[in-house]
């Protein structure tokens, strides 16, 4: 049950940006109390419809309406006026009902809830919300004086005790919520930060277009390389699409990007799992190649370049084929850059000698 509410809660949190995470639990307990205060409101209408005493059911009714138009305030950040109509709601409600039906009904409690939420959600200043406070202690004092002073304008002989029932399980689950839920909201945002910060790495780490590793992660990867973190066989492979530009002259940029995505998810399908690839720059890809002498790194290369040379690529009513043309060396983890450079000249002799082929 905890699991299903904090997956609501980071749903939640997923369609707004906020400032902070003071906000966020703000944003969500606000949340969590007009939800609490639209459902109570619903019952209460249903139960003086019941017993027809329809002064209170038309405060019921106007307060069902002021906590919907809280969901609005809260989707604005606009959180002051929420927690005052809340309160406000509440006070009028109770005093409403001590004078329609008395006080036996045990209608304190809606008074006692709300005195927790000023101490638990944070909607305004400390100063606003001690003079609710004051308020509340008013309205207490208050109900005593209707208690001992005003007859009821109406008995609804059995429905006291259902509604005194209905009251107590009202105030039980009302400060319990309150009370536990802060933990699971915390849990929530904790656990969403913790998403964000992983998607943000991410993107930091890929290209945006192919959804490939980019040159900085290549850069964090290399240097684990250097560091010795990784001790295997590698070989490394420039790989380039043999006449891109002529295909973005002639087809325009968008044809070129498919083709870009396309070779990226061919390469990453067609190696192993083991095997990391990159987007370089522009239509140049180096890929990695973990345990793997070079000569195993050429068929494996090889293979893949044949295999693309026989797709044909359907993309904007044209049906394209593209070849690659690729350098593979073994890697020198002592002297990355040099082997990525002869690679790279690998693939220019590649380019020289008719393209769509390997060269080691």
């Amino acid at each position: 049950m905890k699991k299903k509410l904090e997956n609501i809660l980071f749903r939640l949190l997923s369609r707004h940006s906020f400032m902070s995470d003071h906000e966020k639990y703000l944003y969500l307990i606000s949340l969590a109390a007009c939800t609490y205060a639209v459902s109570m409101n619903f019952f209460l209408m249903l139960f003086h419809l019941t017993v027809n005493m329809t002064p209170l059911f038309l405060i019921s009714l106007a307060g069902f309406l002021c906590n919907m138009l809280d969901f609005l305030l809260i989707e604005k950040g606009r959180y002051l006026p929420v927690g005052l109509l809340i309160s406000g709601t509440v006070i009028i409600h109770t005093l409403a009902t001590a004078i329609c039906i008395g006080t036996k009904n045990l209608v304190i409690v809606y008074l006692l809830t709300t005195l927790v939420m000023q101490f638990i959600i944070p909607y305004a200043s400390t100063r606003v919300r001690a003079l609710v406070i004051g308020i509340l202690w008013a309205s207490m004092i208050a109900l005593v004086f209707i208690d001992y002073h005003l007859t009821p304008l109406r008995d609804i002989g059995n429905a006291y005790g259902a509604l005194a029932m209905f009251n107590i399980h009202l105030a039980f689950f009302g400060i319990g919520i309150q009370l536990t839920i802060g933990n699971t909201i915390w849990d929530a945002i904790l656990r969403f930060n913790h998403a964000e910060l992983e998607k943000s790495r991410s993107e930091a780490n890929t290209d945006p277009l192919t959804g490939l590793y980019n040159r900085r992660y290549a850069d964090t990867f290399f240097e684990k390389l250097t560091t010795g973190k990784l001790e295997q066989v590698w070989c490394v492979a420039m790989v380039d699409i043999d006449d891109f530009k002529v295909i973005n002259d002639a087809y325009g940029h968008l044809v070129g990007d498919e083709i870009l995505m396309f070779i990226s998810d061919f390469i990453k399908t067609n190696l192993r799992r083991t095997d990391l690839v990159f987007r370089w720059g522009g239509e140049e890809f180096l890929i990695v190649l973990k345990d793997a002498e070079v000569s195993n790194a050429f068929r494996l290369l090889d293979k893949l370049r044949d295999k693309l040379a026989s797709e044909n690529i359907e993309t904007h009513a044209k049906i394209l084929n593209v070849t690659v043309t690729i350098g593979v060396c073994p890697l020198d983890t002592n002297n990355i850059e040099q082997s990525i450079e002869a690679c790279d000249r690998l693939m220019y002799v590649g380019k020289n000698a008719g393209k769509n082929r390997v060269i080691m």
